[in-house]
């Protein structure tokens, strides 16, 4: 797939580094005492995903998401089947990957962020812009590409920043 320069597609993938970039930001800013709190739903809890997981996990959560995200929006935009999804095991695999990365680094969060931007960014890039309309079924009903770039790829990474910022205040 070869999407268009300047095309949606391309102002997607601006946004998704815009996001990325907020984030990073922010997680640079901590202390190691911010690093270790636990979050907060903001401004709710959402998709079964309580904020009670540490400041760090969380960032950890939303480092590994991202790829697992993209292939998802990849399959859809190439008219592929999508890998199932089973919303009950949200809850359970976020507390097995708490468990699992309760001591994970700021500096290893920092550097999957910084090294996977590139490659997602160039991914969303390669979307062709017709392909932006395809639709597909989501737990929360049909979605197209660019819904699901906005809302699951991009509001991913903001909702939990939000949660981060409300642990923080």
């Amino acid at each position: 797939m070869a999407g268009a320069k300047g095309g949606r597609a391309a102002r997607y993938a601006a946004e998704f580094e815009a996001a990325q970039e907020r984030l990073i930001r922010r997680l640079e800013s901590l202390t190691d005492e911010q690093w270790r709190r636990p979050g907060r739903n903001y401004p709710q809890q959402l998709n079964q995903e309580d904020e009670r997981r540490t400041v760090g996990v969380i960032a950890h959560h939303v480092a590994i998401a991202a790829p697992r995200l993209l292939e998802r929006i990849q399959a859809l935009a190439e008219g592929r089947p999508l890998p199932p999804f089973a919303p009950e095991a949200v809850s359970r695999d976020n507390a097995r990957h708490a468990a699992d990365h309760a001591d994970v680094t700021r500096e290893e969060v920092l550097r999957l962020l910084r090294e996977q931007r590139p490659r997602i960014a160039a991914a969303l890039r390669a979307i062709p812009d017709h392909c932006l309309d395809r639709s597909g079924p989501t737990p929360a009903g049909p979605l197209t590409v660019a819904e699901r770039i906005e809302r699951v790829l991009i509001g991913h990474i903001d909702a939990h920043l939000g949660s981060i910022e409300a642990a923080l205040s």
